[in-house]
């Protein structure tokens, strides 16, 4: 009997030795010797029913290696536990430490290096009556240096549990220092905003500004900045402020708390302390004055040779424009004029050749200003803003009418319609050559080449001064068929002699007019609705009464006149009050909306549109609407989300501006899963397009 109770004292001494015990097979997916060795380690030997305690997964990790934070950056994945405990015992989610910044390239990546320690809380439940306590779980890690490994081991540790808690001071130690690195929650004042093209990060953190030194930002969200970007630092007495390069995803401004970790370096007893806590900036706000000097605006470095390409890009975007079917109309009246005087009036082509090339540049200039205003006051607009305004198209589309009805030959130069513009509406003389440059201009602008809307994309994050160049260029397109033939009047030969002709074909050029006056109508029903649309109506009544009066003479027709001019007037100022918002035939876009479907891991196609952009209408007929196109979308669960930008919304405009784009049409796709957007060409193409929806 003796003997049997000294054998199980002897074993029950060696269980609790071994009880702290933990084991591990770590595995590498290449076949190799793991990079990182890892076992579990304890803060008690021995704990009590109902106590909550803390384990580690202690992560040994071969000199320039390193694994990933909750946060990967860039790429990466991070470390996972799978827990397989008792029943009844509860495991937290790793209590993660502050991570360090590892570069690579062009990228940036988030994790720990050497020995870390990834804490967790055990809560084991208060009528828990077993002798022993296992803990087991599988570990899935990366690990990377310039290649990276997946590796996984299954780790364990046993405790013994009794009336008293009994502290290991080893693990102890170990979970202590991984705790120690873990950010503090801090009531610290936190906000965000956009900052130009950045987003400003304050944190009022009162101290001695030379008392900070190396703050970075790292949020707990990959969709709030671009990792490898730098982070420009300003430090003051009343905190920390950090300029991020947003990610995409952000780059129209953040509506929600993006929570993460600030790192920093304090100055503690003659020397530099890490320190780092956990802040919840509030969108939209600064928290303290940050002088406007402290940060530059992020523009894209370019060089000489890219300037040269960018320009070109313009000329050429310039010359396509020519195509465009919104610019058409316009353009084959100046077409017309040629023709009129190819062989009688010769020498007048050159003048009115530069007057129109004039008329073009003078235009894209206003613009360009236009554009600069507002981006100088931290409010830009998008490229073909013209169209936004009700009252704009109202106007242009009563234009376009007038031009019809001139020529048709409903009223003709040389009678008082003279004295409201009928050499514009007639596209005559040395005012009309100039003024025909500047409709084009306005009616262009929307519909945004291929070729332009790229140097439009890279010129709105360059100096004034490049948005000027790379205006003056497209103007220059816009009008060099025009320019040329003006200076080179042989080639004039191959034109047709005036004739009959010419009067039915002027004729004929009054419906492409009347039919942009009818897209135009249409582009205002959807910004103004039905009651802006019956303010137009009476427009064109008013404005029908006007010319007719003008043909008149007497104190009576002066009289009629000056009604029909008010009639007009009260016209325009009851299509501007009945402006509403713009209706959507999909589900309206919001950042939000993309945030929360990728965080679902769900594909999204987001198409940036406008009633005024008639290559987003062409695309919407053509390819979108096509039954390949939609059975596609449908079979993959793609979700469709509609960026609305008939009417002004800055938040669109940001966004369009966020993905590198300086108008539309813009389509932008996320694969299922995928962060990083794939940017459509503005011509949408139905094989391509079904061929990217289908690869996920």
């Amino acid at each position: 009997m003796i003997r049997f109770f000294s054998l199980l004292l002897v074993f029950l001494t060696a269980a609790g030795l071994a009880a702290a015990q933990s084991s591990s097979i770590p595995r590498s997916a290449m076949g190799q010797d793991a990079m990182v060795d890892v076992q579990l380690v304890a803060d008690h030997v021995t704990v009590e029913a109902g106590q909550t305690f803390h384990v580690g997964l202690l992560m040994d990790i071969e000199p320039g290696w390193h694994t990933y934070w909750r946060n990967p950056g860039d790429s990466g994945e991070a470390t996972r536990i799978n827990w397989r405990l008792p029943e009844g015992v509860e495991a937290s989610d790793i209590i993660w430490p502050a991570p360090s910044a590892y570069e690579f390239g062009h990228l940036m990546n988030y994790g720990y290096g050497g020995e870390i320690v990834l804490p967790v809380s055990i809560t084991v439940p208060s009528d828990f009556d077993d002798r022993f306590l296992g803990l087991r779980a599988d570990v899935s890690w990366l690990v990377c240096e310039e290649v990276c490994i997946p590796e996984s081991a299954e780790v364990d540790l046993f405790l013994t549990v009794n009336e008293e808690a009994v502290v290991d001071e080893g693990g102890a130690a170990l979970i202590r220092a991984g705790l120690e690195r873990v950010p503090a929650e801090s009531d610290a004042s936190a906000g965000i905003k956009r900052h130009g093209q950045a987003l400003l990060l304050t944190v009022a953190l009162p101290t001695d500004d030379a008392g900070i030194r190396n703050p970075a930002y790292f949020p707990y969200a990959d969709t709030v900045i671009s990792h490898a970007a730098d982070q420009r630092a300003y430090v003051s007495n009343e905190g920390i402020a950090l300029r991020l390069t947003p990610a995409q995803e952000s780059r129209s401004g953040l509506t929600w708390a993006p929570r993460g970790v600030l790192t920093f370096e304090i100055r503690e007893n003659n020397g530099w302390a890490e320190r780092s806590i956990v802040i919840t900036p509030e969108p939209g706000t600064a928290v303290i004055d940050v002088p406007s000097e402290a940060f530059m605006e992020a523009m894209v470095p370019v060089t000489a040779a890219g300037l040269v390409v960018t320009l070109l890009l313009s000329l050429l975007g310039g010359l396509i424009l020519n195509l465009m079917p919104c610019v058409f109309p316009v353009l084959s009246i100046k077409a017309l004029g040629f023709v009129e005087r190819a062989h009688s009036a010769p020498g007048e082509l050159r003048r009115h050749g530069l007057l129109f090339l004039a008329g073009v540049l003078v235009t894209f200039l206003v613009l360009a200003a236009v554009l600069l205003v507002f981006k100088s006051i931290g409010n830009p607009i998008g490229w073909g803003f013209q169209l936004q305004n009700p009252v704009a198209v109202s106007i242009l589309s009563m234009i376009m009418f007038a031009i019809g009805l001139n020529l048709v030959g409903l009223f003709e130069v040389g009678t008082s319609v003279q004295g409201v513009g009928s050499r514009w509406s007639n596209m005559s003389g040395d005012a009309g050559a100039f003024m025909t440059g500047l409709l084009a201009v306005v009616v262009a602008a929307p519909c945004i080449g291929p070729f332009a809307a790229g140097a439009l994309g890279l010129a709105f994050s360059q100096p004034g001064y490049v948005l000027v160049l790379v205006s003056l260029m497209l103007g220059i397109g816009l009008a060099l068929p025009y320019l040329i033939l003006s200076f080179f009047p042989a080639l004039l030969k191959w034109l047709p002699k005036p004739g009959p002709w010419m009067v039915r074909f002027k004729q004929f050029l009054a419906f492409p007019m009347f039919g942009a006056g009818i897209w135009l109508i249409w582009v205002l029903a959807i910004q103004a609705g039905p009651q802006g649309v019956l303010m137009l109506m009476i427009g064109y009544l008013a404005l029908g009464f006007l010319i007719w009066t003008l043909k008149s003479s007497g104190l009576l027709s002066r009289i009629a006149t000056g009604a029909g001019a008010v009639a007009l007037a009260f016209t325009l100022y009851g299509v501007a009050q009945s402006a509403v918002p713009g209706e959507y035939s999909g589900e309206p876009w919001s950042q939000d909306r993309v945030d929360m479907l990728l965080a679902e891991g769900r594909p999204v196609f987001i198409d940036f549109t406008a009633a005024w952009c008639v290559s987003c209408q062409f695309n919407k007929q053509v390819t979108l609407n096509s039954r390949s196109v939609l059975q596609a979308f449908e079979e993959n669960e793609v979700q469709i989300l509609i960026a609305d930008w008939t009417n002004r919304d800055d938040r669109i405009a940001d966004a369009i501006r966020g993905y590198g784009a300086a108008g539309i049409p813009l389509y932008v796709y996320y694969p299922a899963g995928a962060q990083e957007p794939v940017i459509l060409p503005p011509l949408l193409n139905t094989g391509q397009l079904i061929e990217l929806v289908s690869q996920d």
